[in-house]
């Protein structure tokens, strides 16, 4: 190599990176702050999860969700703009930029990751998948089921899963293809199959008469829920899994949207006063304000409010924390240290 390639080498190196960053791909969060306010994605009519109130307003488990990360970043939980996705354009939402984060009920699989290029940056709900059945088939446990007809939604991760279960019990089970709302309607299925608060969900909002089901106690599969964003950026990915944590540091930590302010103003507790913004430089790190966690909690409670306002059982769809719980009372959610 000549004197004049190694001189020059560095240079090359210079331009090369100049270039990369002039192409690269403006961050996220730069994008929702100069955009103000931020693209949400949310399966719309589905009361409980996402779904548009009696006054016209969004509200569910999922639109929470939103609404934290816009606190987090403007420090109000109201510049959301909810973009309507289906199961189809909920991952390419985020590929071709209509969306900055989508909250949904989407398993987290490391093929969805590899094949869409999106990540998974945290877990907001452990679910698994069950079966609803009508009472009067006298079916009680998933083995009955052989030689049954089961329904389930197509190119789903439901669908894989019955399939591979069917194989390898060598049931004599057909699978038909429809959704919940044309079993519910009276299709020829003696049970329909997806995930269990999706079945919980349907049973409240979308029958007549959900007196006349059941769903069966087997559990299928894991299913672990959770946001999605793009997997080129690091920065908003972090953003979004530490919105998700902080709600279930507070729940450990006893912060709710009520205590919020006496907790932010008394606690000697070194990691509260990091989730709160009053000690440490988390929100510096994240590229947030330092009252980001305080934010998040002010705008929409802690983790068990969340689930309590949707799905506990005091709403409709009247389910137990059960994995959903922290991991002190038998459950397995928990945050990493903020610290």
């Amino acid at each position: 190599m000549s004197r004049f390639s190694l001189i020059m080498s560095p240079f090359a190196i210079i331009l090369g990176l100049g270039l990369i960053a002039n192409t690269a791909p403006a961050a996220t969060l730069d994008d929702v702050r100069q955009r103000g306010d931020l693209n949400c994605g949310v399966y719309p009519d589905d009361p409980g999860r996402s779904a548009l109130n009696s006054e016209g307003q969004w509200q569910g488990f999922y639109v929470d969700f939103c609404r934290a990360v816009a606190a987090a970043v403007f420090d109000t939980p109201e510049y959301v703009n909810y973009v309507e996705v289906g199961s189809a354009s909920r991952f390419t939402s985020l590929v071709d930029r209509s969306t900055d984060v989508v909250m949904y009920s989407s398993t987290w699989t490391l093929g969805r990751e590899h094949t869409y290029q999106v990540s998974f940056p945290a877990l907001y709900l452990f679910d698994g998948q069950g079966f609803v059945v009508r009472k009067s088939a006298n079916i009680d446990s998933l083995a009955e089921l052989n030689g049954k007809t089961v329904c389930v939604t197509a190119n789903s991760t439901t669908q894989q899963n019955l399939e591979d279960y069917i194989a390898a019990h060598q049931f004599d089970t057909e699978v038909v293809y429809a959704n919940g709302d044309q079993f519910f309607r009276g299709s020829v299925c003696d049970a329909y199959s997806a995930d269990r608060m999706n079945l919980a969900t349907n049973l409240a909002n979308r029958v007549g008469h959900p007196e006349g089901y059941k769903i069966l106690p087997d559990t299928l599969s894991r299913e672990p829920i959770g946001p999605t964003v793009r997997n080129d950026d690091a920065q908003w990915e972090r953003i979004v899994r530490s919105v998700v944590h902080a709600t279930i540091l507070a729940e450990e930590k006893g912060i709710t949207q009520a205590n919020v302010d006496q907790i932010r103003e008394n606690s000697h507790n070194i990691e509260t006063q990091n989730l709160l913004g009053v000690h440490g430089d988390i929100g510096a790190q994240l590229g947030l304000g330092d009252d980001w966690g305080y934010q998040v909690i002010k705008a929409v409670g802690n983790y068990g409010e969340i689930y309590n306002r949707h799905f506990g059982p005091e709403t409709p769809i009247g389910q137990e924390r059960g994995l959903n719980a922290l991991w002190r009372d038998g459950g397995v959610l928990y945050a990493p240290p903020f610290k």
